[in-house]
């Protein structure tokens, strides 16, 4: 899972980042770069099946961060081709907008305003896209008048989707079809991907997850091109992860602070790319992998490794509370509730699943 953190300049970008990963803000390089940085998910449920397993490794699932950094100051005003273009393999993104006052820190435009720079940055998604889509369009209508008319279908997407962002709308608000998507699919189209806006607060302002310390046009706003928002306070948060872990602890409750940024961010990142988590177990490693809704047993083989998926035979599939419920494989079996199933089988959350296969 990669997602890519984004901004106009001084709204917290780099802040996020390292509140996110632990990696502190490095010196300028002098020219552009993207930062790339992991976070752990936190998923007791797989200590329980290394336990069982006598694993002698347990791995969590875990995400990457891409942090595009090192641009010129004039470029804060805007997101330009090459700062998105690092951002664009992304599974999420997520927008930091400053709604902090600190005279010592100038808004690259002057003033704060944060709808103001929500629309700068929208507008330069949609702006990004269409450029994208022009250049292969030009391309594809050559082709096709030349005579490869094998690319009609393409050609359609194409006309569909630079219709939509000419008219000033993300791809997700068009009316496209599950085709015209997978047809866009190689651009990597910033529209179409889901997103989060991170409103960047002053210290003792209210904030939280659900939207709450945002303002409601704010929060419109998002609802209307398909994104969650929530507020923190990067700096504060900046502060925690300067702190060692007892004293943490202490500064959370005297703020009255129950999770931090990272653990409200990751849980977001879960749910709105709509992932589940299944197990794999055994005495070299025990894992927790991540997965989309609705992942076939075949699609979650490849996950594991392409060999296993290549000769998948059959899954052998038990649930988490079933194991945790019943205290053993041998007793989970007993109970009836181990089976067999083929690669149509749709992975549900907590499947614990040992591949049958044969290369």
């Amino acid at each position: 899972m990669r997602v890519g953190i984004i901004g106009l300049g001084q709204s917290g970008k780099s802040s996020l980042f390292y509140s996110l990963t632990g990696q502190p803000p490095e010196p300028p390089s002098g020219k552009p770069r993207r930062r790339l940085g992991g976070a752990r998910i936190p998923e007791p449920r797989v200590d329980l099946v290394a336990s069982h397993d006598k694993s002698k490794k347990i791995s969590y699932p875990e995400i990457v961060f891409v942090d595009p950094e090192g641009f010129p100051a004039e470029a804060g005003k805007s997101l330009g081709a090459e700062q998105l273009g690092m951002i664009r393999n992304a599974d999420l993104l997520a927008l930091v907008i400053r709604a902090f006052n600190n005279p010592g820190i100038m808004h690259p435009s002057g003033r704060i305003d944060g709808m103001r720079d929500i629309d700068t940055c929208f507008g330069d998604f949609i702006i990004q896209d269409l450029a994208v889509l022009e250049t292969r369009i030009t391309k594809v209508r050559k082709e096709y008048e030349r005579g490869k008319k094998s690319l009609k279908r393409e050609l359609d997407a194409l006309e569909k989707a630079i219709a939509v962002l000419e008219d000033g709308k993300f791809l997700t608000q068009g009316n496209l079809t599950d085709l015209d998507k997978e047809l866009l699919g190689p651009f990597e189209m910033l529209t179409l991907k889901d997103g989060i806006i991170v409103w960047n607060v002053d210290e003792d302002a209210e904030f939280g997850s659900g939207g709450r310390g945002v303002p409601d046009d704010v929060k419109a706003k998002c609802e209307e091109n398909g994104w969650g928002v929530g507020a923190a306070s990067l700096s504060i948060e900046t502060e925690i992860m300067e702190m060692d872990p007892v004293d943490r602890v202490e500064f959370l409750d005297d703020l009255g602070i129950k999770k931090t940024v990272q653990d409200r961010f990751l849980t977001a990142v879960y749910k709105r790319l709509d992932l589940i988590t299944f197990f794999t177990g055994g005495p070299k490693e025990a894992a927790a992998r991540p997965i989309s809704t609705g992942t076939t047993a075949y699609e979650a083989a490849g996950k594991v490794h392409n060999d296993i998926q290549r000769g998948f035979i059959r899954a052998e599939v038990m649930s988490f509370m079933d194991l945790k419920e019943f205290g053993s494989v041998d007793a989970v079996r007993k109970a009836g509730k181990y089976r067999l199933e083929k690669k149509e089988y749709i992975v549900q959350d907590g499947d614990i699943i040992h591949f049958r296969f044969n290369v």
